[in-house]
């Protein structure tokens, strides 16, 4: 078994990212056309997480709601009325405020149906195709002058509400025509990797009702012209991908130390496994969603405060410390019945770094020591779990 992991408990647990590592006599000649230098480390990784770090494509389906047009910039004799009419506009304007851009939104909140009875979605689909001609957007798209337009993207909108632009191939009509067909409609997108930007994960690509927690791979850590790599090799011990940025797989060890030690995160991955919730996003800060003072500090500080005469003074010096060397886990997601339906939930998962804890480590050793039996080491940091929140909105 890996070293410093209690896998199989986790298996149990049926929830698990990422084992301890373990240095190993590997030989990567196959892998890396040069010799690595240093010692090299083996982690095991759940199938949740080989899909986090896998830098290969996803496909998800995504509802078209509207388009962004891009017209051509015009002949010299308009240029100087669109310059006084953008410098009229306030500063800090957006691409919306720019005349070259105009955005068309549907405003109709009718999807696909949903019904348990195939017969009675099929009647409805034929009645929204009935009056799809009837939706102005529509009527916008076909009055377009595309003479005049540059490109057309489409916008998306997710589950959660959230707008980003599609980019589309083909000629302008066949642009208008893709969104005027799509309009409302789901439609296949691809998206690079999982791995979005700066700490955000897609998790709608994942298909966590079948999730095998007994299921591993194998996560290779190396030196390679003094760079950090990884590789993921499969069962038969073959190459899956490589990995070259060392922050997602840091990711994966947080993500660990918050799925071991939050409950209510376990609560919220387990939903999803059962297939009684969708999974949206997972996302990885530094920056605290809120400060703590003397008067307002974590449960797990009050629990250990009251076992203890703590001054007013000291409480400011541990208040300080825990507003330093944080890293939050939010995992968004919504139910798919009762009454959580309809609603988009966040948990937030708050983990906290010992090394913050050193300016109370001689004057409450007593905290101190009831602290650090609560946490973990991994390659992310001596961590345990400082506070853990969830919100909704409705959506």
């Amino acid at each position: 078994m890996i070293a410093g992991g209690d896998l199989e408990e986790k298996k149990r647990d049926n929830i698990w990212i990422i084992s301890g590592g373990r240095p190993v006599n590997l030989d990567l000649s196959n892998i890396c056309e040069e010799p690595v230098s240093g010692p090299v480390i083996e982690y095991e990784i759940s199938e949740l997480a080989r899909y986090l770090l896998n830098p290969n494509p996803i496909s998800l389906e995504e509802k078209i709601i509207g388009c962004k047009v891009y017209y051509s910039k015009p002949h010299s004799g308009k240029i100087r009325h669109l310059i006084r009419k953008i410098m009229r506009k306030s500063n800090g304007s957006t691409e919306t405020d720019n005349p070259l851009v105009e955005e068309i939104i549907s405003a109709s909140k009718i999807s696909a149906p949903a019904f348990k009875d195939k017969g009675l979605n099929a009647h409805f689909m034929k009645i929204n195709e009935l009056l799809r001609p009837y939706d102005p957007v529509h009527k916008k798209l076909a009055g377009l002058d595309t003479g005049k337009i540059d490109d057309i993207k489409a916008v998306c909108e997710d589950i959660g509400r959230n707008r980003y632009r599609l980019n589309l191939k083909g000629s302008i009509n066949e642009k208008i025509d893709f969104v005027g067909n799509s309009l409302s409609k789901k439609t296949k997108v691809i998206f690079n990797k999982a791995y979005l930007l700066n700490g955000l994960f897609e998790m709608r690509g994942f298909n966590f009702v079948a999730f095998n927690a007994n299921k591993s791979y194998r996560l290779i850590k190396f030196t390679l012209n003094d760079q950090t790599e990884y590789c993921v090799l499969n069962a038969g011990h073959e190459l899956e991908y490589r990995i070259y940025d060392s922050m997602p797989v840091n990711y994966m060890h947080l993500f660990e130390q918050s799925v071991k030690t939050d409950p209510r995160l376990r609560e919220a991955l387990t939903l999803c496994i059962k297939g009684e919730a969708t999974p949206l996003k997972l996302f990885f800060s530094k920056h605290p969603e809120k400060s703590y003072s003397e008067n307002r500090l974590p449960l797990i500080y009050r629990e250990v405060f009251s076992a203890y005469n703590i001054s007013s003074s000291e409480k400011v010096t541990l208040a300080n410390a825990l507003n330093d060397f944080q890293s939050i886990v939010f995992f968004n997601y919504i139910p798919d019945s009762g009454i959580g339906k309809k609603k988009l939930f966040t948990n937030i998962s708050v983990m906290h770094d010992c090394r913050a804890l050193e300016p109370i480590k001689s004057r409450l050793p007593e905290v101190y020591s009831e602290i650090n039996k609560k946490a973990s080491v991994c390659d992310a940091g001596k961590l345990y779990l400082l506070d853990s929140l969830r919100g909704y909105q409705n959506v």
